[in-house]
């Protein structure tokens, strides 16, 4: 990518060029105010180049001072999240971790679908108790 070294030529530069004249060369009216045009062309870009530097500059230093805040902000307290240890929510139900690791962090989204799970299980479970009852009444 270019840079602002790479630039050859200054405004100033393309003002005091002087051109030789030879018998049949080009008409020197016509060469200096295309070169007038060049100029201010280039005082344009150098002003566009000089304004975008110094937007970058505020942006990395707003960006910084952004990071800083939000490293600051942080809560400092362990929050502890629950961990299944295994699939069949068995022996271990209550294991809580204060580290939680990316792989196992449970989302909003997961904890529902296990608790609607569950609500279905315990209702089936309800529904064959229910009609265990009934069977044992009607003996």
């Amino acid at each position: 990518m270019a840079s602002l070294n790479d630039v050859q030529l200054t405004p100033n530069e393309i003002l005091k060029k002087q051109f030789r004249s030879k018998m049949k060369g080009y008409d020197q009216d016509e060469v200096d105010s295309y070169l007038d045009t060049i100029i201010s062309d280039y005082e344009v870009f150098a002003n566009i180049i000089e304004g975008l530097q110094s937007q970058i500059s505020e942006l990395k230093s707003e960006l910084s001072n952004a990071q800083q805040r939000s490293v600051k902000a942080e809560p400092e307290d362990d929050v502890k999240t629950y961990r299944p240890t295994s699939s069949s929510y068995g022996s271990n139900m209550n294991s809580y971790s204060t580290e939680p690791e990316s792989s196992e962090i449970t989302t909003n989204v997961a904890m529902l679908q296990r608790i609607s799970t569950l609500e279905r299980k315990v209702y089936n479970l309800e529904q064959r108790m229910n009609a265990q009852d009934r069977t044992y009444q009607a003996n």
